[in-house]
């Protein structure tokens, strides 16, 4: 397969080029080499293959051993940005709101995020909620960033569904509901298996806030977002343990075990 798509790249086939340059940087069936992930991607972006500039802009962003990567990257991106790319615009938001390459331009991130989020783009909704709860950049806004995270989230985003969570959990920018947290953290937690929802609905259970109080659940979620090193609960664990027995702590540790089985299988 591989000899095949070096040789229709050779031929000048944009696709083919497109696919060789992915491999080359991902290290799909040959050895990861980023000089020539560059090389074919380019060939493929001059021949204006869809996609390929975006693509070719993102591989300069993350490929720091090319110099002068982050301004190439811009270029790329620019032209990607150009035909309404939602990746590409996204990127641009990135690159002017962490200053990569460029000045830290507020105006400017928003502007990309928004274009892509509004264009429906789950990862630039979650971005435009995060500078609206944050305010580093923006105004802080904090019914606009819940609103943003609830795009997102309807999209399964992981981190909008946690962060909006955490807005129900607090009461900002929406009607605090610790029932509507929950549900939000379990979805986190159950399907996205994200360490921070695993540690809050742990807490809630710990608190009894918007379901009943339940040590062992408390001590079984918190115990998950610990072994994955989350170090918050770390600390929760051993004050949740502290408060139940050794028969309550053996059946939480059961009831992980019993949970993480499915994902080993």
């Amino acid at each position: 397969m591989v000899p095949l798509i070096q040789q229709r790249a050779a031929s000048g086939e944009p696709k083919a080029q497109y696919t060789l340059g992915w491999m080359y940087f991902i290290g799909q069936s040959v050895d990861k080499n980023n000089e020539l992930a560059v090389q074919w991607m380019t060939k493929a972006a001059n021949q204006n293959l869809p996609h390929a500039q975006t693509q070719l802009g993102m591989i300069y962003l993350v490929t720091t051993d090319i110099p002068g990567n982050y301004a190439l990257g811009r270029e790329w991106l620019l032209k990607g940005a150009s035909r309404k790319e939602n990746d590409a615009l996204n990127a641009l938001g990135v690159v002017y709101s962490q200053g990569l390459g460029a000045e830290i331009n507020g105006d400017e991130a928003i502007k990309y995020f928004r274009q892509a989020a509004e264009a429906g783009f789950d990862k630039a909704q979650y971005n435009l909620g995060f500078q609206y709860a944050t305010g580093k950049l923006v105004t802080k806004d904090s019914k606009e960033a819940a609103t943003w995270f609830q795009a997102a989230a309807q999209q399964n985003h992981v981190r909008a569904t946690y962060s909006l969570g955490v807005m129900y959990r607090d009461g900002q920018g929406v009607p605090q509901d610790n029932a509507e947290a929950v549900r939000l953290f379990q979805i986190g937690a159950q399907k996205h298996r994200f360490p921070p929802a695993q540690h809050n609905l742990g807490a809630m259970y710990y608190g009894g806030k918007g379901v009943p109080k339940d040590l062992v659940l408390a001590h079984m979620w918190v115990s998950l977002a610990a072994d994955t090193g989350f170090e918050p609960s770390k600390k929760l664990l051993a004050t949740v343990s502290e408060k139940m027995t050794p028969e309550q702590i053996a059946e939480a540790k059961e009831k992980a075990q019993a949970w993480t089985k499915p994902a080993k299988n």
